[in-house]
């Protein structure tokens, strides 16, 4: 897989569109199957390094999460522009794109201090929609599959989770099993099931929006990613290694373990890329 020869570090990685980006801190990359790497920021911000902690695409429109707003770029990367937020500017740490992105133009972004921003057109424009948030500090967010009919919509603060039934609108908390408790890492299912990755009381799921809780993943560390393959595999993200359960959560097995920053699922979902420290793009197997 490529890699690149910067050593910053990754702080999200994506694959779309049969491309893979990896937003680090020296700016977005696109990785090539031969093993550069182009960061697409270079013909608007020459010489500068723009860091960049989310990505999020549909064909060739690209959103990335940028301090202050968002970038977007319509043309998949070839110009940019920027989407600036309320002042003071915060810092984006996450986006979700509603899977009927392309009808309803609706994204939510998740900021490190200043909660949630929600754009309707694409991410041309946004405001902030935080009426019930009571805890700013959004690491994660998770949409249904069906976002465009049931606007259910869930993000992960540092307290806990919050959940949404009006597209962001408006929130309310999520009670979880141990109080307040940092949640790094969601994932939703076209059940309804959703996974939380936390801070300290590992990997939890709810089948039943949060009334009730199991331990998928009984740990200590940090649980700073999941996902969820096509085949029903369930991958966590532990501090900076990588664990792999085919049971449903009865048995883990490593299948990478360490110096991983992030993870995210081929674009068919088949496979598994895990971003290291040392600036490589691994593929693994599932």
């Amino acid at each position: 897989m490529p890699a690149i020869d910067a050593m910053d570090r990754t702080n999200g990685l994506l694959a779309a569109g049969g491309a893979v980006y990896a937003a680090r801190q020296s700016g977005l990359y696109r990785l090539g199957a031969g093993g550069d790497a182009q960061n697409l920021y270079q013909t608007w911000l020459p010489d500068q390094d723009l860091p960049t902690l989310a990505i999020a695409a549909v064909g060739d429109q690209l959103l990335a999460g940028i301090n202050g707003g968002v970038a977007r770029s319509d043309d998949g990367g070839a110009s940019w522009n920027a989407h600036h937020f309320r002042a003071p500017a915060p810092l984006v740490t996450c986006l979700a794109l509603s899977p009927a992105f392309a009808d309803d133009g609706c994204v939510l972004a998740g900021t490190l201090e200043d909660g949630v921003f929600r754009s309707t057109d694409g991410g041309e424009s946004w405001r902030a929609v935080n009426h019930g948030l009571f805890d700013h500090s959004v690491y994660a967010l998770a949409l249904s599959p069906n976002f465009a009919a049931d606007g259910i919509a869930y993000a992960g603060t540092g307290s806990g989770i919050y959940r949404s039934e009006n597209s962001g609108r408006l929130w309310w908390d999520v009670t979880m099993p141990s109080g307040d408790e940092t949640v790094l890492s969601l994932a939703l299912t076209e059940s309804g099931a959703l996974y939380a990755g936390c801070e300290t009381q590992g990997l939890l799921r709810s089948k039943d929006a949060g009334e009730s809780w199991e331990t998928l993943l009984g740990t200590e560390s940090a649980v700073n990613g999941v996902a969820l393959a096509r085949d029903g595999a369930i991958i966590a993200q532990v501090d900076d290694g990588v664990l792999l359960s085919r049971d449903d959560g009865a048995s883990w097995r490593e299948v990478e373990a360490a110096n991983v920053d992030c993870m995210a699922l081929t674009d068919d979902g088949d496979a598994l890329l895990v971003a290291l420290a040392d600036g490589a793009v691994r593929q693994l197997s599932l």
